[in-house]
């Protein structure tokens, strides 16, 4: 499988590890057993190139507690620091560049991030989809043996016993990995993104005071510059936290998905693999790449060279967080929309899945209580409002918007020959846009993963009764002591 190949369709190819019959297996094998050492989990698959996997170390490293920890520590120095410096011009400025900086690396990082995630995920999907095809050729088997009759009297042996949730380890559910899912929802919440407004808005009420001045534009810089910081770490941390649970997740799935081709295979003595699934993606590489990173790395060069020609002022200053600045609120709206196209594909093939699944099931005459369905009442209106919000900002109007916005930023900038405040237009109205869009990230984060774990559950919960119907009809045909070909005469 290709990593990260710039394609806007393309088909994707995957099997599931088949579960071959021994030699000498025993038909009649126990069907509460799960050999562990022949059950297949869930692995990441590695890029066959150094450069992609030096790449995901470096989002994963960048996503980790103790890195977010590090630039919460390093935000709280710097208030501190700001009793001392809160008048030095350059001390005000500094944050600008070093929120420009940084949240252009972590935009590259996130977008990373979020395709390797992609990737990861439509992986797990095509093998999925690999095993349900010998899982629904082996149970017509079984259905053929047992008759209407044996369907009936399995099935309600089956929807008797109870479903059993998927099984986390110590490490998703963690003390940290539980603060840090309950501050994505306070971040993510509609009122979070309305109180940012209202700070915005009473920032605006005091410019007739201060007359409008640099320092004025400067004062709400630093603010969002500093808030952005933090959503940028908080995002990566929350999504490596997304990414281990459902990893878990799949893990879960993918040992049970196994032992439920193993007990069929035992039952009905199939020896075929399992065939090639083939799904079509969409798929775009736009940021995520060292391009991105070495421009940054250019631009700085070029930025320091020309230092002494400016004498280090406050708008020498500015100008690198200036370019990041401008660079980074499109990219925002890029990846916003880019987030809920990826969520949407991933959405779409696992929607296939659980509609097979439930074919299947219907056919089985086996309940199939999925959560996703119950859980389909009347929206609030917090719950409204996120989901408008999440379709006017992923819109693709709104990536033309942005850019049209940044040109309209750099036009404005130019004819003030970028001047401290020349360059505060094209830092102040970006840095408030980015950061809301960030905001935004995490409100349509959480509710893409809530699906997402949705699914996963009923996924899981369906396997569960595939399984369990497999158990008791192997115990009903053992029973009537039928071969391997016979049928159940009806009762």
């Amino acid at each position: 499988m290709n990593y990260f190949t710039p394609a806007f369709r393309y088909e994707v190819e995957g099997i599931a590890e088949t579960k071959w019959l021994g030699s000498g297996m025993d038909a009649k094998l126990d069907m509460s057993a799960t050999p562990t050492n022949e059950v297949s989990e869930f692995r990441v698959r590695r890029s066959p190139r150094l450069v992609d996997r030096c790449l995901d170390a470096m989002v994963r490293f960048s996503g980790s507690v103790p890195v977010f920890l590090i630039i919460l520590a390093g935000l709280l120095t710097w208030a501190m620091l700001g009793i001392r410096f809160g008048n030095v011009s350059v001390w005000i400025a500094s944050i600008s560049d070093v929120q420009a900086i940084l949240c252009y690396v972590f935009d590259s990082f996130i977008m990373r991030q979020l395709l390797r995630q992609y990737s990861e995920q439509r992986g797990a999907i095509v093998e999925l989809q690999s095993r349900s095809h010998s899982h629904q050729r082996m149970l017509a088997n079984v259905k053929r043996k047992l008759g209407q009759d044996g369907i009936r009297r399995v099935a309600e042996k089956c929807n008797a016993e109870p479903l059993e949730p998927i099984e986390y380890s110590l490490d998703s559910r963690s003390f940290m990995t539980w603060g840090i899912m309950y501050f994505a929802r306070a971040f993510g919440h509609v009122l979070s993104s309305l109180l940012f407004w209202v700070c915005v808005v009473i920032w605006l009420g005091f410019g007739p005071h201060c007359s409008w001045s640099d320092r004025w534009q400067l004062y709400i810089n630093d603010a969002t510059s500093a808030l952005m910081i933090l959503v940028f770490a908080f995002l990566a941390c929350l999504r490596e936290r997304y990414a281990d649970y459902n990893n878990t997740s799949l893990d879960a799935m993918f040992r049970l998905d196994s032992t439920l081709e193993m007990k069929l295979r035992c039952l009905t003595k199939d020896d075929l693999p399992n065939p090639m699934a083939v799904v079509i993606f969409y798929y775009a590489d736009i940021v995520g790449t060292l391009v991105g990173l070495m421009l940054l790395v250019l631009v700085i060069i070029v930025w320091t060279a020309v230092g002494p020609v400016l004498h280090y002022d406050s708008s020498w200053w500015l100008l690198i967080g200036t370019y990041a600045g401008l660079v980074g609120l499109f990219d925002s709206f890029v990846l916003r929309n880019v987030q809920s196209k990826v969520h949407q594909y991933i959405k779409g093939q696992m929607t296939m899945v659980l509609h097979a699944d439930a074919a299947l099931l219907t056919e089985l005459s086996l309940a199939t209580d999925d959560t996703a369905g119950s859980s389909a009442q009347r929206p609030s209106l917090g719950q409204t409002v996120s989901r408008w919000m999440d379709a006017v900002t992923s819109h693709i109007l709104m990536v033309m918007a942005g850019f049209l916005l940044t040109i309209g930023c750099v036009v404005a900038s130019s004819a003030m020959k970028w001047s401290l405040t020349g360059q505060l237009i094209s830092n102040v109205p970006p840095s408030i846009i980015e950061t809301f869009f960030m905001l935004i990230l995490i409100n349509g984060q959480n509710g893409a993963e809530a699906s997402a774990q949705m699914d996963l559950d009923d996924l899981y919960h369906h396997r569960q009764r595939l399984l369990s119907f497999t158990r008791h009809a192997k115990e009903l045909l053992e029973v009537h002591g039928l071969s391997d070909t016979a049928e159940m005469p009806a009762l």
